[in-house]
């Protein structure tokens, strides 16, 4: 009789551990109901590697895998001190397609590398095509990307003007149409006329 006693509250703890097991497994962000869990926490501890090519690997990876999870980490990979990771981590973000990146992005529009600067606009244009907001994507996104239309390097400018045709946002019409009247480039005219008739389809 004592012993029952004694092992009754060990024997509940035990049963509600198993029960607390269970329903983490079951979760709706647990393994069992979310094929990303587990691809998404490896790639999480290679991220915190001190190789920067393993670093750089799991950038792309979680982009792939697309847990929102990943994106508070891939923010954090933003300041690696390895130009690749933090390209990575800026594509991995636009995939993902999660509003908390894109405040931290949009400076990556200034960076020096135009790898970069292009990187961050195929992400942003990425972000104005969130289903939540593809009828009225952020003002910041389509602000960002029109200023990058002028961008002194041609694929950021041609990445810029793809993502506004993209997201169809009537705003880029009026810049589009400018940058068409001052520019030298026939490449960068076609993108224009292309992103233009986007536009007009998606707004009628």
């Amino acid at each position: 009789m004592t012993r029952e006693i004694v092992d009754a509250p060990s024997n509940l703890s035990l049963q509600q551990k198993v029960r607390n097991f269970i329903k983490s497994l079951s979760h709706r962000d647990g393994p069992v109901r979310n094929w990303r869990y587990f691809p998404t926490r490896v790639l999480l501890r290679k991220l915190q590697s001190e190789s920067a090519e393993m670093r750089a690997y799991a950038a792309e990876g979680l982009g792939g895998v697309g847990d929102v999870h990943a994106v508070v980490p891939l923010i954090n990979a933003l300041s690696d001190n390895n130009s690749t990771v933090r390209r990575f981590a800026i594509s991995s973000l636009g995939h993902i397609r999660d509003e908390r990146a894109i405040d931290v992005l949009i400076p990556f529009l200034q960076d020096e590398e135009a790898d970069m600067r292009c990187a961050t606009v195929v992400a942003l244009g990425e972000l104005g095509l969130s289903k939540d907001r593809f009828s009225a994507p952020p003002v910041e996104i389509i602000e960002a990307l029109v200023n990058s239309i002028t961008d002194i390097d041609r694929a950021v400018c041609s990445a810029a003007i793809v993502a506004l045709g993209r997201i169809g946002n009537p705003q880029a019409i009026s810049p589009l149409n400018a940058l068409a009247e001052t520019t030298d480039n026939e490449w960068i005219r076609r993108y224009i006329s292309e992103a233009l008739h986007q536009i007009e389809e998606q707004n009628t």
